[in-house]
């Protein structure tokens, strides 16, 4: 699951590459969350890394391509002896990981294993809850955009404010889209007129979310 860093990264971006560890019985797993690549005007795709191995230096060898033993003795792997039981915790650990990145960006994550149709099929049966999440079969890919969406109409007037759900593992289909984030009239002190009012809570009263279909 990795990508190239992208040349239209700048400095000014606050986006920071992050990490988190966590054992499934005697084995060390990690989850790699990586800004890589503007894929609309200030809105980033993430890349997601998961690895299994004895220790978070072979791990990060791994997710940074280092050409050494310890990096080697994972490539292709899917979750050596833990099994399903890693692969299924990895993939909650991710969707709690969704939440530190800026809404309007995505997350990508691509099955690369060397068992990737297991890794790929095993995703897939988890993310019948998560209908909002998009599905590349070509490339095995999974993508999920934290709301609001890029061009949702809400941004139009109003600043975003990002949200945190008590439950972290939750769809973001439909009410709970409108759930991921608060809004602010861009210019303070302004006073809403009808029309504006009007185009903030038509999609809450509508029966599904705003959806915009990647390009």
């Amino acid at each position: 699951m990795s990508f190239k860093s992208s040349s239209t990264m700048t400095q000014r971006v606050r986006r920071k590459f992050t990490s988190s560890k966590f054992w499934v019985d005697d084995y060390l797993c990690k989850v790699f969350l990586e800004p890589v690549q503007e894929y609309d005007c200030g809105f980033y795709i993430w890349n997601i890394g998961f690895a299994i191995g004895k220790s978070n230096r072979q791990l990060n060898d791994w997710y940074r391509r280092r050409k050494n033993k310890r990096a080697r003795s994972l490539q292709g792997k899917l979750s050596g002896r833990v099994g399903i039981k890693a692969l299924r915790k990895g993939y909650e650990e991710i969707l709690k990981m969704r939440w530190l990145i800026e809404p309007g960006d995505a997350l990508s994550a691509v099955c690369s294993s060397k068992d990737a149709d297991k890794q790929f099929w095993a995703f897939k049966r988890w993310i019948k809850r998560h209908p909002e999440i998009g599905i590349n079969y070509s490339n095995r890919e999974f993508i999920w955009y934290r709301p609001p969406l890029p061009r949702d109409p809400v941004r139009k007037q109003f600043k975003i404010i990002p949200v945190v759900p008590d439950d972290k593992l939750i769809s973001t289909t439909g009410s709970s889209y409108y759930d991921c984030f608060l809004v602010r009239p861009k210019v303070q002190d302004t006073v809403l007129s009808m029309e504006q009012i009007t185009d903030l809570l038509s999609p809450v009263l509508a029966t599904a979310p705003f959806v915009e279909k990647p390009t």
